[in-house]
């Protein structure tokens, strides 16, 4: 049986992967995953205990002929169904991203589906006994997930599975994915940075209210456009850095090859024709299905902050003045006015990033001096992307109050739909992230 062609969506948080993710969903030709699989975390260079984009991932080494090797651990698999934590505060994501009518990234709506884990830890024990290296161990994983996920439902016939990470972009050893993953696509969205910055305050300004990622009750704007109690200057850093990073991916692995990078705004403006040139360059046959997002053969209503969308939303690249203050924006242009121009004035895909000037990139020169030496750009990358959760912290006043109480009545608007979790298994609402 032919190996599964493997289409890479590597990118950093917020940046509009998940949507390529769900277009790419309906495609004959195509099993997508309903939850981000991208490479494990690489500590080989420093312990890095917390888990953010921009922290260095990489593309393990695997041959058959190593002994010992725990393969479950390799991949990041859990060795047992996981468990269903409905404590308040304490629920988690399933990092498998499916269970008995719970969809990772269904955030809006319900689902019916279900996943028998036993069965996929029996078929991927099963299937990697072939394995003589690390795509074939991935294959092996893709098809016993697919096969247990609704009994192979979504699976069809395809010659392609999607692997999305919203941290992929900082994937270590991009030349090692190449070489073992055999005609295998690595694809980058960037997003405007003023809806990458808006969407990232708005999660923090949820946390902050204590409102975390629950699709019900939608989180105010004014309140988020208040919320000052986050580094914008790091959020803008984390940005400009990883724009920079795919312009040396781009001086290294060219334009038109399997290294592609499209702008997020493009897909959302221009669908048919950025999913046509996407199309073109993986060789894949264009079908008007790759122009609806959807997940578990159902329409997918999207993971965004501004609630519930339908289809491909135009107005999510423009909701950023909602949340920003004219100040943070005024701050945002000023750093980044040069490449958002730029972004705005190029509609092609793959967007050619190399043609920006140098001097609007952040340590373009530093980046490029150690773009080969792992270990400095590895930690430099996880340096430059921690300010993105820094807390100004400040005497709470009466936000701190309000915040109080506002997590008080998410608590008891979602009471009866941990009740029914509880007693009901699989009948309340089940995604919290």
């Amino acid at each position: 049986m032919a190996m599964l062609r493997t289409i890479f969506i590597g990118g950093i948080n917020r940046s509009g992967g998940s949507l390529l993710a769900r277009l790419f969903d309906g495609h004959k030709d195509v099993a997508s995953y309903p939850v981000e699989v991208g490479f494990p975390h690489d500590n080989k260079f420093y312990p890095i205990f917390e888990s953010y984009s921009g922290i260095p991932v990489t593309v393990p080494p695997y041959s058959k002929t190593d002994q010992g090797v725990d393969v479950f651990k390799l991949l990041g698999l859990p060795t047992q169904a996981p468990k269903v934590i409905l404590k308040w505060g304490k629920e988690q994501v399933d990092p498998l991203g499916a269970r008995k009518n719970y969809l990772e990234k269904v955030f809006y709506g319900k689902v019916r589906t279900d996943f028998d884990f036993d069965k996929f830890a029996r078929l991927f024990n099963e299937y990697r006994k072939g394995a003589d290296n690390i795509a074939e161990l991935y294959d092996a994983r893709h098809r016993a997930y697919f096969e247990s996920w609704d009994n192979g439902r979504y699976s069809k016939d395809a010659k392609n599975v999607v692997m999305h990470d919203s941290a992929g972009l900082y994937l270590t050893n991009i030349d090692y994915f190449f070489d073992n993953f055999k005609d295998s696509i690595f694809i980058t969205p960037v997003r405007d940075v003023m809806g990458y910055i808006a969407s990232e305050k708005t999660r923090l300004a949820r946390r902050y209210y204590g409102s975390r990622r629950f699709s019900y009750p939608k989180f105010p704007n004014f309140l988020v456009k208040s919320f000052r109690a986050y580094d914008v200057d790091a959020q803008i850093r984390a940005w400009l850095a990883a724009v920079t990073r795919v312009v040396l991916l781009q001086e290294k692995y060219g334009i038109e090859n399997r290294f592609i990078a499209y702008g997020n705004e493009n897909l959302l403006n221009y669908p048919e024709k950025t999913m046509k040139a996407l199309c073109t360059k993986i060789g894949l046959e264009f079908n008007p299905i790759l122009l609806e997002p959807t997940i578990a053969n159902q329409p997918w209503h999207g993971n965004s902050h501004q609630g519930r969308q339908k289809g491909i939303s135009k107005e999510l690249a423009g909701y950023y003045h909602k949340v920003l203050a004219p100040d943070e924006i005024e701050k945002i242009e000023k750093a980044t006015g040069v490449i958002r121009d730029f972004l705005k004035n190029n509609s092609e895909t793959p967007i050619n990033l190399t043609k920006l000037p140098k001097d609007s990139l952040f340590d373009y020169n530093y980046q490029k001096k150690y773009f080969h030496d792992l270990e400095k750009i590895s930690l430099y990358s996880a340096l430059v992307n921690t300010g993105r959760r820094r807390v100004m912290v400040k005497t709470p006043g009466f936000t701190g109050i309000l915040a109080y109480f506002y997590s008080k009545i998410v608590w008891l608007i979602h009471l009866p739909r941990m009740l029914k979790l509880r007693f009901f298994p699989g009948a309340g609402k089940q995604n919290y992230t």
